[in-house]
Formats: C-alpha cells, sequence, structure tokens
C-alpha cells in the first residue's frame, strides 16, 4: 500500500500536477508527501589558468539553483499544510538522477512531471534525467503531464506478458492504486484471440492479488503505443500502467520504442515499473 510519496520539484507545469497528484492520493491513501528539490551540482574543477572565471559561474549558478530549491520547497509545503496532508521537505545538492534515484527507494511511489527540467541552469530540455531514472528505477515512478485530461477513475493495464509487465500490473496491484476504480487489461495482436487470451493472463495475474479486472483485446493498425492510447480515450482511463524499459536489447528496441512513446503521448499519468 501507498503510505509514502516522494514528489520531484522543479517548477514547471508538469511539476504542479505532479502535486496536485501527491495531494489528490496522499489524502486518499492515508500517505505521507514528501517533496525533493535538488541543487544541480557542476563539478568545480580550480585550473590555475582560469579558476576565478570559472569558479564565480558555477558558484552564481549553485546560488540561482538553491534559491529556485527554496522558493519550491517552501510552496509545496504550504500546499500540503492547506490541505491538511502530512508532509516532508527534503534539499540535496547533486546530479538530479543519482539523487532521485537514491531518494526513491524510501517511498512507496515516486511522481515525476514529464516536462521536469532538473537542469534548468544548464540545459533548456531535460528529458535525460527523467529517462535515466525510468531505466534504473527499482520503485514504480508515475509520469504526470503537464496538461489534467477529462478523465474517469478507469485504469488501463498495459500488459504484453514480459517480466516487466508482470512487475508493473504487479506493483500497481499491491501499491492500493486499483481501489474503487475499474481496472481494464489490454493485449495487442494481430489475432484477437491471441490478444485475448493474453489480457485474460493478465487479468489472472491481477485477480490473484486481490485486483478484479476486464480482458480486451486489441487488434489495430496503429502502432502499440497509439493503439493504447485511443482505446484509453474510448475507456475515458484516468490512468495508464504500463512496463517500463526492457533490460534486454531485443525487447528495448520493440517495448522500449513503446514506453517512449506513451511517455511523450498520453494525456493521463504513467505508472511504470520494470
Amino acid at each position: 500500500m501507498i503510505k509514502d510519496i516522494l514528489v520531484c520539484l522543479e517548477g514547471s507545469a508538469s511539476t504542479e500536477r505532479a502535486v496536485d497528484l501527491g495531494l489528490e492520493l496522499a489524502r486518499e491513501h492515508g500517505a505521507r508527501l514528501v517533496g525533493l528539490a535538488i541543487i544541480d551540482d557542476p563539478d568545480l574543477r580550480p585550473n590555475p589558468s582560469e579558476a576565478d572565471l570559472k569558479q564565480h559561474r558555477d558558484l552564481a549558478l549553485l546560488e540561482t539553483a538553491r534559491k529556485q530549491a527554496e522558493g519550491a520547497l517552501a510552496q509545496f509545503e504550504t500546499r500540503c499544510q492547506l490541505a491538511g496532508v502530512a508532509t516532508r521537505t527534503l534539499e540535496v545538492r547533486g546530479r538530479p538522477a543519482a539523487k532521485i534515484l537514491d531518494e526513491m527507494t524510501e517511498h512507496d511511489l515516486t511522481l515525476i512531471g514529464r516536462n521536469a527540467n532538473f537542469l534548468l541552469e544548464t540545459k533548456e530540455h531535460d528529458a535525460d534525467t527523467r529517462d535515466d531514472v525510468l531505466h534504473r528505477a527499482r520503485k514504480p515512478v508515475m509520469i504526470v503531464p503537464e496538461e489534467p485530461a477529462r478523465a474517469g477513475h478507469d485504469v488501463l493495464v498495459a500488459f504484453d506478458g514480459s517480466s516487466a509487465a508482470k512487475r508493473a500490473a504487479l506493483a500497481f496491484a499491491e501499491s492500493g492504486l486499483a481501489q474503487g476504480r475499474t481496472v481494464h487489461v489490454a493485449s495487442m495482436d494481430d489475432d484477437g484471440e491471441q490478444a485475448w487470451e493474453m489480457a485474460s493472463r493478465g487479468v489472472d495475474l491481477l485477480r490473484e492479488h486481490s485486483v478484479p479486472a476486464k480482458p480486451r483485446s486489441l487488434v489495430s493498425a496503429l502502432p502499440i503505443a497509439d493503439a493504447l492510447l485511443e482505446l484509453r480515450r474510448k475507456l475515458g482511463a484516468g490512468l495508464m500502467v504500463t512496463g517500463a524499459y526492457a533490460s534486454s536489447r531485443f525487447s528495448e528496441l520493440l517495448w522500449g520504442s513503446v514506453t517512449r512513446e506513451m511517455i511523450e503521448k498520453s494525456p493521463v499519468p504513467l505508472f511504470l515499473h520494470h
């Protein structure tokens, strides 16, 4: 069950949505919400020939990042207090992906805004941090889009029978997020019967963990990610569940590309797990 939720803060619109979702989940599950702000720490390498110039530049970036982190944490804490949600704030200094991976081991679920930029002072865009976390995370991560979708409480679980898909389904079942929701398990194949059989396996897996679900066979000329997102739209699902990036090269070529497409295109939060 979810009792401790980590929210990665950096000020983008998608992060604001992640905070909104975190507050909603915290109230629903009686969980604590922990806000994490990271000060990206450039490697300070004093060089006798240009030490002063480089050090002053790096220190200025650090000071700006520190002030932004303090502001984000103060705003987060205020919102939690107003919502009556138990909270804690963390400010850490270091490389963002490494720090998120370190901190998330202590929490049941981590929320990251889809367009979060943890390197704002040095890069205009920062998908690398998010993707690095997803490749290496050993606990569930929820990617939150910037715009709220008009969606209900239904959940769509994408299931292909892979180890990653099974672990994602199990993590979702154990999280308690299925409570009060209608859960659909979708599998895609050129053969409708085979798709139904695979989806039914996913349903059985969830049922073993006390989560009732409905199988959905998906036969479509669309690419896998687009077909799943179209089914989500028809169902009005407000959450999608899928296995994250695969570990083998062959699986990564197939399902990894699907993961990337769903991350970039999903209008609703995406629950991911290896």
